[in-house]
């Protein structure tokens, strides 16, 4: 999970790795596939940790007769997922969080340029009811990698809720965020098997994870938002990159807001592929 703000200051932060199993069945619309656009921004060293994380996304999604398009470092072009946009359900982002938001708030996406909030909502057109999910991206589901100490649930909350609405805007059904590798994954799994969003969200979350709330999503009928905390042990490996000079520090765990969810929580699969 990796930040990037306006002086570009660029953080990393490390997460445990979990093992998830893989199911997989057909999901056509007659002759029509469901299809995903995965999106990889350029990380530093890095970068191909990243690729890989989105790489098992990708399988899950073929597995289970789900066309895929790549978009992965260099091949990270704005314009060319634009493009292809209109033709997807779910879009998969892992790359550094900013604050390319409204009024300098949490939003945009960093792949080879800089993308704003006001972009997204006036150039990206999904697929309606689209799946947006980001995977350990700084703020997108509460925490940064520059967070120095506990943000609260509230700072956490307005994060969330800046990174989501644009997606609304445009028409998507749901937003979830989550910094633990193998942590998207796990979701997609359940709702490609069925599941509602929220049971998703649910299942994804582990043990020594606390929901900090769950309430409606102000501005859209119907939503909700949930975001789940955890308090680790010990230290926590920071690397620092600026002006390209790489600094790492080992620094003490606080509590972190790692998984969150927005959107209409009754949403499946077969909304989906009933949306031509």
């Amino acid at each position: 999970m990796s930040v990037v703000r306006n002086n570009f200051v660029k953080i990393s932060r490390f997460f445990i790795v979990f093992a998830l199993s893989i199911y997989s069945f057909g999901q056509n619309v007659g002759n029509e596939k469901l299809k995903a656009m995965l999106i990889v921004g350029y990380q530093e060293d890095g970068t191909q940790k990243a690729i890989d994380k989105i790489e098992a996304i990708s399988q899950l999604f073929e597995e289970n007769g789900i066309e895929v398009f790549e978009f992965y470092n260099e091949k990270a072009n704005w314009e060319e997922i634009v493009k292809v946009a209109p033709e997807c359900s779910f879009m998969v982002y892992c790359g550094h969080g900013s604050n390319l938001g409204e009024n300098g708030n949490a939003g945009g996406l960093v792949i080879n340029s800089f993308v704003s909030t006001e972009e997204i909502q006036n150039q990206l057109r999904l697929k309606d009811n689209a799946i947006v999910i980001f995977q350990s991206v700084c703020n997108g589901a509460g925490s940064s990698a520059d967070d120095d100490g506990d943000i609260g649930a509230i700072e956490a909350k307005n994060r969330v809720y800046n990174y989501a609405y644009p997606f609304f805007e445009i028409g998507a059904a749901v937003y979830y965020a989550n910094n633990y590798d193998g942590g998207c994954k796990s979701f997609l799994k359940y709702f490609l098997e069925g599941e509602t969003v929220k049971s998703c969200f649910e299942k994804s979350i582990y043990h020594f994870n606390t929901v900090e709330f769950d309430e409606s999503f102000d501005g859209f009928f119907g939503k909700k938002i949930s975001v789940a905390s955890s308090i680790p042990m010990g230290k926590t490996t920071r690397t620092t990159y600026i002006n390209g000079v790489k600094k790492v520090e080992q620094i003490p765990s606080s509590k972190s807001y790692d998984i969150a969810f927005a959107g209409s929580p009754e949403v499946l699969i077969s909304s989906l592929l009933t949306n031509k």
